[in-house]
């Protein structure tokens, strides 16, 4: 009875000590200890207009939980969108595309606004959303393309901060 007592007790110590691992994100800190975050809105170098809006919110909606976003902060994130392309995936029997997929591509620089000094960057952040294609409604299929974005924006931006907070 004595062997289980202590087993027991072994194992809830063990237990609330806790064994380093943690949920991706959530553990880990900002590259050079980062407390506030500058995020103006991205520079958009592709031909699809009106990208960096939705691009830079979901950037800013990530952050938001894990630094104080404020404009006048130490600290810059810069991103450049450097590529938008929608590409057919899959198609019918009669040759007719009905999926594509769109791929962004982006830079994003953290930098120290005192110093200058670049404290993080990736110049090769690349993702990807598959979105299936209404032939018979433009409008439809537009909005599937922007729901995609929307999507891919969202996924990229926990995606890099994570990378961020691991250390990656």
């Amino acid at each position: 009875m004595n062997r289980l007592i202590s087993a027991l007790g072994l194992l809830a110590v063990l237990f609330v000590s806790g064994c380093g691992y943690h949920v991706a994100g959530k553990g880990g800190a900002m590259p050079a200890g980062v407390k506030s975050l500058a995020i103006p809105v991205f520079e958009n170098r592709t031909a699809k207009p009106e990208i960096e809006s939705d691009l830079t919110a979901a950037f800013v909606t990530e952050f938001v939980s894990s630094v104080n976003v404020d404009g006048d902060a130490g600290h810059a994130m810069y991103g450049v969108i450097k590529r938008y392309e929608l590409q057919p995936v899959s198609f019918t029997k009669s040759d007719i595309n009905q999926e594509y997929r769109l791929t962004v591509e982006m830079t994003l620089t953290i930098i120290d606004k005192s110093s200058g000094q670049v404290i993080w960057r990736d110049e090769n952040i690349s993702d990807y959303e598959d979105f299936t294609v209404n032939i018979n409604d433009v409008t439809e299929t537009t909005e599937r393309e922007e729901a995609a974005l929307d999507k891919l924006a969202r996924d990229t931006a926990r995606l890099v901060k994570e990378r961020m907070m691991e250390g990656f």
